[in-house]
C-alpha cells in the first residue's frame, strides 16, 4: 500500500489551477473577448497529466493491482520478463472500447503504457508513461511522463523529479494546447506509516507551452504547493501563469484549508474562484 500512496501524490501534476471542468474549447468564452485561450484551457492541459491512479496501479507485487476496486471499465495487462525477473515492470492500462468515467468525474478512453525500472523506493528508479489513442475528457492527449526517484533530499525526505515532454491536448475542433514541465515532489509528512491518509507533499517547479492563440505561456510555482491526502487541490501555495501578450495571472490556494476555493489575481484585481 505504501508504494501506491507515494506514486499517487509524488506523480501528481500539481499545477491544476481550475477544477475538473475539462471542457471543449468551443464551450469557453475568453475573458478578454479577443483571446481564444481561457484559464480553463490552461487547467485542461495540466489536469490531463495528473495521475488518476491508472498509471500508478502496479508498482510492487500483484497484490498492488487496484483496478478491481477503482473502476470496472478498464483492464491492466502486465508483461512477463523472459528471464523471470520482476523488474523492469511493464504494464498497459486499456480503457476498452468505451469511455471510462472514474470516481472524480474524469473520462478516459484508449491505452496507457507504463514501465518501471526498479522498486519505486530505490534511488534511481525510473517510471515512464506513454499514451496510445488516448482521450482525456474527449480531448486527444499525447506526451511522455517520467518520474525519477532522486532519493532522500537534504532534509531526509523522499523526493522525486517528474517531467512531462512533447505533451499536447487536442480538442475535437482540431485546436490544441501544448505543455512541458519539470517538477520536484517531496514527501514532508507520513513517510513513517504504512497508510496514505497522513501523507503530505510539497511540490515546486515550472512548465511552458503554447496556447490556443499560438502564444507561449509559462506556469511557475512561486510558493510551494502543499498537497494533503484526500484533498484534490493544493491546500496552500501560489502558481503564476505568464502568457506572452497577456496579463500575469496568479492563483493563491490559501493557508491550509482542504477546499475548492482559491484567489485569482489578474491585472491587480483579485477575485475568489471555485476550482
Amino acid at each position: 500500500m505504501k508504494n501506491f500512496k507515494v506514486f499517487l501524490f509524488a506523480l501528481i501534476a500539481v499545477f491544476a489551477v481550475v477544477g475538473l471542468n475539462s471542457c471543449n474549447k468551443s464551450d469557453e468564452v475568453s475573458d478578454s473577448g479577443t483571446m481564444n485561450t481561457t484559464i480553463t484551457d490552461y487547467a485542461n492541459i495540466v489536469t490531463a497529466f495528473v495521475s488518476d491512479y491508472d498509471d500508478e496501479l502496479i508498482s510492487g507485487d500483484e497484490s498492488d493491482l487496484k483496478s478491481a476496486s477503482l473502476a470496472r471499465c478498464f483492464t491492466v495487462t502486465v508483461a512477463k520478463n523472459a528471464d523471470g525477473a520482476f523488474y523492469p515492470r511493464v504494464w498497459t492500462v486499456d480503457y476498452l472500447d468505451g469511455t471510462c468515467t472514474l470516481f472524480n468525474g474524469n473520462t478516459k478512453k484508449g491505452k496507457i503504457h507504463v514501465s518501471l525500472s526498479a522498486f519505486w523506493k530505490n534511488e534511481g528508479s525510473l517510471k515512464t508513461v506513454t499514451f496510445e489513442d488516448y482521450f482525456f475528457n474527449g480531448n486527444k492527449m499525447v506526451g511522455v511522463k517520467t518520474i525519477l526517484n532522486t532519493g532522500l533530499n537534504e532534509k531526509g525526505n523522499l523526493s522525486f523529479t517528474k517531467t512531462i515532454a512533447n505533451a499536447s491536448l487536442t480538442y475535437p475542433d482540431g485546436s490544441s494546447i501544448s505543455w512541458e514541465c519539470k517538477k520536484q515532489s517531496e514527501l514532508i509528512a507520513g513517510s513513517s506509516t504504512f497508510v496514505f491518509a497522513d501523507d503530505v507533499w510539497s511540490v515546486t517547479g515550472s512548465g511552458t507551452g503554447v496556447n490556443l492563440d499560438s502564444k507561449k505561456y509559462t506556469l511557475t510555482i512561486t510558493s510551494p504547493l502543499i498537497y494533503k491526502n484526500g484533498c484534490f487541490y493544493p491546500v496552500s501555495g501560489i502558481v503564476t501563469i505568464d502568457t506572452v501578450g497577456g496579463d500575469l495571472q496568479t492563483i493563491d490556494y490559501g493557508s491550509g484549508e482542504c477546499d475548492n476555493i482559491a484567489r485569482l489575481t489578474v491585472g491587480g484585481v483579485t477575485t475568489e474562484i471555485k476550482l
